[in-house]
């Protein structure tokens, strides 16, 4: 093997070296190199400008028609596949019929002096005579109250305004018959508003209204209902119960509740006032909606899909740039980056309509294709991700239901918001919930979830929503954070050997093919016997070289591939594995050392073998190592018939990356055998045995686990035998190659041998 010179040998130990130490090295660069796109800002801004132009796009709107049609024709234009936009009919409770500035909706209260109203009288009087004291004077829509819930009606007037303290059982149990008045109440988020509203129709309100300490801004909220795990919109709740009996169901501001709560003061220790609600709603506001949903897909190389979406309506009177054009404008740039990557997964992309009616478009969609989800690993949500450090909103919410997806969503944040991101955050925190937006009809479904958002801007369904409330600045932050995100976990180039082979796709069609795989890369382990079978002199320095070989590369794949390999990998799937699972892992490897010492033990009894010439002790040495790499080769061969029926592309290069460290394992049996005076055909045929073990672990695993068989159970397993393999290397390979005198073949030896393992693991990518 030319190893006789001294010029030779430091050759091939700094070679070696070398390619060691590259190789880790490597590991490293790749790692940093995972994410490196350039997104287009210019892009982002343009779509955010022409879903605005568009104006509020309500659910069934002509408006959100447009958009999705906008959006469709964008999915088309970057390259994606299967592209629809799927229609459903949903319950809804937002005016569509004109445009905003159409509606005049106003109300005012009053103070007047006299007796109230009586409507519906017989001879349609008003009852008697009063005098306007004083009145707040007009109150307009958005600015002083939102709809929270459904109304039927067009006109309310002359409700006596009454007070409700927080709308709790107790409250409304205590009035009893609430018969036409308008009803506050300080609403302390407590007690769900749906049942707030069922006991208001119940007791027969005009009008319920709610208030929140301090909030000037009332939220555009419906009322759902969530009913086995669905939202449901409250007039379709309780089994349509209340579906013909709707009131008005309104939120107003801190303000507006004052000037209301000061009439009513007024009013109350004197008979002959009365605190009024006056209230007009032009048209109804409830009925059937249709909601869009578009949908398209890049597809991958695997089974598992990854879904990113964002929803592309809008409040009515809000023409939506940051809820949520924007939102909109990241998933058409995250899908334009990852058109020219070659993934894994499939990635599905859809924006959704109805999210402010209550989520209902992506509830739609879910329940209309729980068929065609059932590969989804997680959904990824975008809504409302404008940052903006100048007005303290620098702040990106990442929410997720998952521990281990929160860990791989810090390492990406911190991968792209570097020094160059002055001002700008992202803050990571696990929410089993799912979140506020369309992420938690997926969570509710029983879907991992992520969800991406921004911080309570000053213009939250205000119709200022425009374009100029964007901050263009820090646009590129929160794509470059998903894509850094999708990339951690649907990359083939971090799952998938380095060599490729042109022309081979697909799945094995039945157990022969992966078979015959797995024998091939057994029997090259026949090949290292035949390599020792043609030499004509094993001398102490190539048996110290040989021995101190063998042992190098089971060392490294023992420690680093066969434990710490899959300790710290993914065995799991789909997320990070656990403390619990490295502890079982490790216990393995610790349990399969401990197995070499109690066998010798037991079969040795205690018997010096001191007296042993070195011929059986090596004949030994090689007799130990072929049992620790056939037991090895029976669990790696498990794990091989499994990955290779699923892929056959990947299952011919994974037979030549194990063919080829399979062949210094065979070296390594046989070598000591031959020299031990076994004879050269015995050492050839028990090399060449030492990996039948690994067909016989593939066909066990095709034909009997297949179905049982687990990434964890084949991990602990490779993990028992690396133990074992370790104890062999170093009780026996080590001693017996140091008993040869040749400390620099020995070095140099575990160098190659470590090196030539490393190259082949690398094939395995």
């Amino acid at each position: 093997m030319g190893l006789s010179s001294e010029h030779s040998l430091t050759i091939v130990g700094v070679v070696s070296a070398i390619v060691l130490l590259s190789s880790f090295s490597l590991g490293f660069i790749l790692e940093e190199e995972r994410v490196s796109f350039e997104v287009n800002e210019n892009s982002m801004q343009d779509d955010i400008e022409n879903l605005v132009a568009f104006g509020p796009r309500v659910t069934g709107s002509e408006a959100e028609l447009k958009a999705a049609q906008y959006i469709r024709d964008r999915y088309i234009e970057i390259g994606l596949s299967n592209v629809e936009i799927k229609e459903y009919q949903v319950t809804g409770c937002w005016f569509v019929d004109a445009e905003p500035d159409a509606h005049q909706i106003l109300m005012h209260g009053q103070l007047e002096q006299g007796a109230p109203n009586a409507p519906l009288l017989p001879d349609g009087s008003a009852g008697t005579a009063r005098v306007e004291l004083e009145s707040t004077g007009e109150l307009m829509h958005v600015d002083a109250f939102s709809y929270l819930g459904y109304s039927g009606s067009n006109h309310k007037h002359d409700n006596q305004l009454i007070t409700l303290g927080n709308g709790s059982e107790e409250d409304f149990q205590e009035l009893g018959d609430l018969t036409d008045l308008a009803v506050i109440i300080e609403y302390d988020g407590i007690r769900p508003l749906a049942e707030i509203y069922r006991d208001g129709i119940d007791m027969n309100a005009g009008v319920l209204m709610i208030y929140s300490p301090g909030v000037e801004e009332p939220p555009f909220r419906t009322i759902t209902v969530q009913e086995d795990n669905r939202i449901v919109p409250f007039p379709e709740a309780f089994n349509g119960e209340y579906a013909d009996s709707l009131i008005p169901f309104i939120y107003i501001s801190q303000s507006t509740a004052d000037t209301f709560l000061d009439l009513i003061e007024k009013a109350a220790n004197d008979d002959t006032k009365y605190a009024i609600l006056d209230g007009f709603w032009e048209g109804s506001h409830v009925g059937m909606r249709t909601v869009r949903v578009v949908t398209g897909e890049l597809p991958g190389s695997g089974e598992e899909e990854i879904m990113i979406g964002a929803h592309h309506d809008s409040v009515y009177l809000g023409p939506g740039a940051i809820d949520n054009a924007i939102g909109v404008a990241h998933l058409l740039e995250i899908a334009t980056q990852l058109e020219s990557e070659k993934l894994s997964h499939t990635i599905k992309f859809s924006t959704w309509g109805g999210e402010e009616l209550g989520l209902l478009g992506s509830q739609s969609y879910i329940e209309d294709s729980m068929n065609e989800l059932s590969e989804l690993d997680f959904y990824i949500n975008l809504d409302s991700t404008n940052l903006n450090p100048s007005i303290g909103l620098g702040t990106l919410g990442i929410e997720t239901t998952s521990s281990s997806l929160a860990e791989d969503l810090l390492n990406s944040r911190d991968h792209v918001l570097d020094s160059d991101w002055d001002g700008y955050s992202a803050e990571v925190i696990v929410n089993e919930g799912g979140g506020g937006s369309d992420h938690r009809a997926f969570n509710s479904a029983g879907f991992t979830t992520v969800g991406l958002y921004g911080w309570k801007y000053p213009e939250y369904h205000l119709p200022t929503d425009n374009y100029n409330a964007i901050n263009t600045e820090g646009v590129s932050i929160v794509p470059e954070i998903v894509l850094d995100f999708i990339m951690s976990q649907s990359d083939e180039r971090g799952s998938e050997p380095i060599i490729q082979i042109e022309g081979i796709e697909g799945e094995s069609s039945s157990w022969v093919f992966p078979f015959i795989l797995a024998l091939c890369a057994g029997l090259a382990t026949g090949i290292g016997g035949l390599i020792v079978f043609f030499m004509k002199e094993i001398t102490p320095e190539l048996m110290a070289f040989l021995l101190a070989m063998a042992a190098g590369v089971m060392l490294l794949i023992s420690i680093f591939d066969l434990w710490l390999g899959h300790a710290l990998d993914d065995v799991n799937g789909d997320e990070v594995i656990n403390f619990i699972d490295v502890g079982a892992i490790t216990l393995s490897f610790l349990v399969g050392i401990s197995t070499v010492y109690l066998a010798n033990f037991v079969l040795n009894k205690g018997d010096d073998d001191s007296d042993l010439t070195e011929q059986k002790r090596l004949y030994k040495s090689g007799i130990l190592t072929a049992v620790a790499l056939g037991i090895h080769n029976f669990p790696e061969g498990l794990a091989m018939g499994v990955a290779v029926l699923d892929d056959v592309q990947y299952g011919v290069v994974l037979m030549v990356a194990i063919a080829l460290h399979n062949i210094p394992e065979g070296v390594a049996v046989a070598a000591p055998i031959q020299a031990g005076n076994g004879g050269r055909f015995k050492a050839t045929m028990i090399a060449m045995l030492t990996g039948l073990t690994e067909p016989l672990g593939a066909l066990f695993a095709l034909l009997i686990l297949d179905s049982i068989l687990t990434d964890f159970m084949v991990a602990c397993s490779l993990s028992f035998v690396g133990g074992i393999m370790t104890v062999v290397s170093y009780r026996e390979l080590i001693p017996q190659a140091m008993n040869q005198n040749r400390p620099k073949h020995m070095i140099v030896g575990l160098l190659f041998g470590a090196a030539v393992m490393q190259l082949s693991l690398l094939l395995l990518g």
